[in-house]
């Protein structure tokens, strides 16, 4: 697959993926249906997908990893990173949240209320 590389973009003090792309990685290989197909998935770059959803009719975008949560997890949710690039033809013209925080289901109950 081939798609953008994009910098992933972390707080000085670090993440709150819960061991998701961003603790482990400074790019991603943006890729999906409008998305350039440039540069190769890398071991140092995995691969995550352009996300839409609207929202009371307003259209928000976010980036998460295209592999599955591990068994047992939630789904994807943000995690406080970000992704963006310079290259002018990244979707958005903010960098957009890096959605690759995954939860055991106790881990979301416990931390949920």
């Amino acid at each position: 697959m081939k798609g953008l590389r994009c910098y992933i973009f972390k707080s000085s003090l670090g993440d709150c993926s819960n061991h998701g792309v961003s603790s482990k990685f400074e790019q991603v290989t943006l890729v999906g249906p409008g998305i350039p197909e440039i540069f190769d998935v890398a071991p140092d770059a995995p691969e995550c997908r352009l996300v839409k959803r609207t929202i009371m009719g307003t259209e928000y975008l976010h980036v998460e990893p295209t592999a599955q949560p591990p068994g047992g997890h939630t789904s994807y949710m943000a995690g406080g990173c970000y992704v963006h690039t310079t290259d002018g033809r990244f979707p958005s013209k903010y960098p957009l949240s890096l959605h690759d925080r995954s939860e055991t289901w106790a881990q979301y109950e416990a931390l949920s209320r």
